[in-house]
Parts: structure tokens; sequence; C-alpha cells
């Protein structure tokens, strides 16, 4: 039997709508999940690391992290250290391959095929998020980017070319062509990071997924935040002008009122939960209500959220009357 609502103070999208009007909207994985259930396994690393040989789990272990990229770059120096110093790099070359293999893996199994993709339910939902002013995101799959090109409404900052490789488009914040932007909080698929520069790969007539593992295969890696921790998120979100930027937007967001779907406000983003605190006064979180959740289990995570969230006002709205997925 689903728990009912108004036992727990659950209202329904439609009646506090006017109060959240044109303003900021923030997703997190369980907005990708209407989509596909396969990506419930987010981090890509957890799907990896369940059959990745002995030498590759060592690795991760040894630099306490789940970054597919910081790995990668180690194995790289160590390579050219090794090359320099004329010392066999064998079995480094091995790893390197195995771990840049296993991303490629992990990225096709999770996503969908062109053939598995449904357009109608994009166009669907596409409609449906032009009703917020500005979208952060979580995730860094593929959804969105579909969902904003059939919208047209939002612009995501990369519109400049990239002089060096005309496969790419160049971040500049100074996007004068949209008012309405998406921010890709922890980094996207689609989205490279150069030396001194942020870049988005374009299309082409291939898939999209094989142009961006196409792109790993060249040792070219996405920009995106996999390690578990808040701190490590952190971290990477300042050690780059993009992330840095969307975070910052986030932070010093003008409207005051946001709107919060499919995101769990988990200890590993504590970092946007304390923005969030900080900056905004009124705010609309989804809660999932379903057969399988008691009222005190919802109760539980009402009251978790309220203490994370203590500066604000909190309205809770049942998660599947905002969007309509079919």
């Amino acid at each position: 039997m689903v728990p009912q609502k108004n036992e727990v103070n659950i209202k329904q999208w439609d009646s506090i709508e006017k109060n959240f009007t044109n303003c900021p909207l923030l997703l997190g994985n369980g907005f990708s999940l209407n989509f596909s259930s396969r990506l419930l396994y987010q981090n890509l690393y957890e799907k990896y690391i369940e059959n990745c040989p002995e030498d590759v789990k060592k690795l991760f272990k040894e630099f306490k992290s789940t970054n597919f990229e910081k790995i990668l770059e180690h194995l790289e120096s160590t390579e050219r250290v090794c090359s320099a110093l004329k010392i066999k790099q064998h079995r480094i070359s091995k790893n390197k391959e195995l771990i840049k293999q296993g991303l490629i893996d992990s990225i096709n199994r999770i996503h969908l095929t062109p053939e598995d993709i449904n357009i109608d339910q994009i166009k669907l939902v596409s409609n449906q998020i032009n009703n917020f002013n500005q979208i952060f995101t979580t995730n860094y799959d593929l959804f969105l980017y579909y969902l904003i090109l059939e919208s047209k409404k939002f612009g995501d900052y990369f519109y400049m070319p990239f002089i060096e490789d005309r496969r790419f488009k160049l971040f500049n914040p100074g996007d004068k062509y949209k008012e309405n932007h998406v921010y890709y909080l922890h980094g996207s698929l689609l989205i490279f990071e150069k030396p001194v520069e942020t870049i988005k790969i374009k299309r082409n007539e291939n898939w999209l997924i094989k142009v961006i593992t196409d792109e790993i295969s060249k040792d070219n890696y996405p920009l995106f935040i996999s390690e578990g921790t808040s701190e490590m998120k952190l971290k990477s979100i300042q050690s780059n002008n993009y992330l840095t930027y969307c975070f910052r937007e986030l932070k010093e967001n003008k409207n005051k009122n946001i709107v919060i779907y499919g995101q769990s406000l988990s200890d590993q983003d504590s970092h946007i939960v304390k923005e969030i605190d900080k900056n905004y006064d009124k705010i609309a979180i989804s809660i999932r209500v379903s057969e399988n959740k008691t009222i005190n289990e919802l109760k539980s995570e009402m009251n978790r959220i309220k203490s994370i969230l203590s500066n604000a006002e909190i309205v809770f709205y049942d998660s599947s009357s905002l969007f309509k997925f079919e």
C-alpha cells in the first residue's frame, strides 16, 4: 500500500508550482534513471572495478582515488620516466591500456544505443524543462544534452571554436547568445580538459558515445568527477575553470528559490548542500513515494533533509508529479 502523502505533508507539484516559476533546477541521478535503469551505475568506477584485474585494483587503492583520468595520468608520467631512463615499462603500459579500455567499456555498458533512445520521450521532457530558467546537474551522462538540443532554450557556454582542434568548442563564460544555461557541476562525458582550456566535443556523423570513446582511445579523457567524498569532489571542482564557474553560479545565484529533483543530497555531495543552504530561501525537494516506503521511512528521510538544510524553507513534493516521462 502506497503511503498517504497528506500524512507526511508531501505536496503535488501543481500545488506549489506558482512559487517556483522560472527558477533554477538541480538534477541528480534520479532524473536520468527515468530514461534508463542502466544509469543506476552512476559511478563508472563502481561498474568497472567489479571485474577489473588485481593490478588495476591496487593502483586505484594506492592513489586513494576512483578517478580514471588521474590514474591514467600517473601511468603516463611513469611511462615517460621509464622511457627517459631506459627502464622496461611493459607492465605499466599494459595496465594503462587495461584502465583506458575499462573506461570505454563502462561508458558503453551504461549508455543506450541510438536504437534504444525514445525520441518521443526526449521531446516530451524537453518541453517540461523549459519551465525553469537554469539547470544545474551532478549527472555526467548524455540525456540532459539531448534534452537541451531538443529544447533550444538553454546554452552551455561552449560556443566559441577551439582553434587548435575544430572538433571541439571552447568554454567562454561571456556567452551573450543565451540567457538560460546548463551547468554540469561534476563535469560531463562531453567535456574535455586541456592544459589551460576546457572544451566540449562536437557531434559528427557518428553516434556521440563513439565519438567520446574514440577520444579516450587517443588518450583524451572526459572531465567528470567520480571521487567518492565531498572533499575530493570539491578539490576537483576547484582545479578546473569551468567547474569552478558552474559551482560559483550555483552559490551566487540571484534567484533565491530552487527546485531539486532526483538528488539524494547525501554526504558525498555535502559541498553542494552547504552552498544551497547558505544561498537559497525556499527549496522544493522531490520525494519518491512508493509502496516500498513506510510513513516512518518517509518521515525519516524528510527530517534528514531538514537537518542539513536548516536555513531555508523546505517544501517536499511527490517526484512523480513534476515530470511526465511517458
